[in-house]
């Protein structure tokens, strides 16, 4: 490994040698500064003449231009390449790209605190915007068209949507056998005849994660409608009566309507597998498993909407442990034969009775783990992967 210095006045980063070093994706020159500034120092990875992996990490910004997400999650991310085998990640929002250069910010171990910087193009982008609405915007297209053109690693591409996601895994044979029946909410003829016909449905926004805005329909015997979210539920005296409702929440956001899968119970409450997956050697690979369970009644695992997290060694079946792989496995290669290439995300699973697995979620930004060996190990093949697209310049499926 090779130190890099800081001269944060001038936000430039200078070699410690006469000798010429290159970093980036470009192999822009590094300057050279004698003495270098000492204060703020990182280790990189040096192969004959370049220092490496630059790991951009691009986030939104808030209107104060403050970067949203989780700092300590960034800055594990940096401590994890300095204690590997070197490295240098930094935060930068789309504001912040220049033709040649991006400005942005990184962390300091050594001082544990974050410093601006101008840094050339990185040899990987890693997109952790969290706005559906910055990811459509033209800034970001342009952003993505030119990292291409530039060979520019770049995961994970964008969100996911719910009912696209559906249309393009209906037909792969891998993954058709595990999805819950489901429709698109348009129109109330087709509403209608979906729910008549299977009785018991979740409705869930096309376009949201984690529980939210989560409903689940059931239409009794007698015509009457259950409309129940997470904390409450209502009789409706008819599906007419629960169409008026179904259109007030879906003026705003697409719904989707899939059919109710009658779940596995482990102490008469529903739960679920939360499955984090990360590519590694050509193929995609089990993170960590976390179990999520409803509370009593619950219509969801979720833990911001009342679920809770439970031990995976007591709530683990055995059907379940050996099929999961297999799942997951079949849905990366699927997400990034269909969007672009995927280096980590992760699946809501679940079993039903008869052993049967299915997929109820697959999310591109992936939470951080409220177990704490899960998040670990998730930052850790991370790094393994910043390095290997580094080394390797390839992705499958790119």
């Amino acid at each position: 490994m090779i130190p890099l210095y800081l001269n944060a006045p001038q936000k430039q980063f200078i070699r410690p040698e006469k000798t010429p070093l290159f970093w980036g994706k470009e192999a822009d020159l590094l300057p050279y500064q004698d003495p270098p500034p000492q204060d703020y120092s990182f280790w990189m990875k040096q192969t004959g003449a370049i220092a490496g992996p630059l790991i951009g990490i691009l986030v939104s910004k808030s209107k104060n231009s403050i970067f949203l997400g989780s700092r300590a999650f960034y800055e594990q991310i940096q401590a994890g390449l300095q204690e590997a085998d070197g490295g240098l990640a930094f935060l930068f929002s789309l504001q912040d790209i220049k033709p040649e250069t991006i400005e942005g910010l990184c962390y300091c171990k050594n001082k544990g605190v974050w410093l601006q910087a101008v840094f050339p193009y990185p040899n990987i982008v890693y997109n952790r915007i969290s706005s559906r609405t910055e990811e459509s915007s033209e800034p970001f297209h342009r952003f993505a068209s030119l990292l291409k053109q530039r060979k520019i690693a770049f995961f994970n591409p964008h969100f996911l949507d719910k009912y696209e996601m559906y249309e393009k895994f209906r037909d792969n044979p891998d993954i058709k056998g595990h999805l819950p029946e489901t429709i698109l909410i348009r129109e109330q003829e087709d509403f209608t005849e979906f729910l008549s016909r299977h009785k018991d449905l979740y409705l869930k926004p096309v376009n949201k994660s984690q529980g939210s805005g989560i409903l689940r329909i059931i239409l009794k015997a007698d015509g009457r409608c259950q409309y129940c979210s997470p904390h409450s539920c209502k009789d409706l005296p008819s599906i007419q009566a629960l169409w008026k409702e179904v259109e007030k929440i879906s003026n705003n956001n697409l719904y989707i309507a899939q059919v109710t899968i009658p779940p596995e119970l482990s102490l008469d409450r529903k739960y679920d597998y939360r499955v984090h997956a990360h590519f590694s050697r050509g193929a995609y690979e089990i993170t960590g498993i976390g179990v999520r369970m409803a509370r009593p009644g619950g219509i969801t695992t979720h833990t911001s909407k009342g679920g809770e997290i439970v031990p995976l060694a007591f709530h683990i079946k055995k059907h379940a442990e050996q099929k999961i792989p297999a799942l997951i496995q079949a849905c990366g290669k699927a997400l990034t034969k269909e969007y672009g290439f995927f280096g980590e995300f992760t699946a809501d699973i679940g079993t039903a009775p008869d052993g049967s697995l299915y997929l109820f979620e697959l999310n591109a930004k992936p939470m951080p783990f409220d177990e704490v060996e899960i998040e670990e190990r998730k930052i850790r093949k991370l790094i393994a992967l910043f390095y290997t697209l580094t080394n390797d310049g390839e992705m499958e499926g790119s």
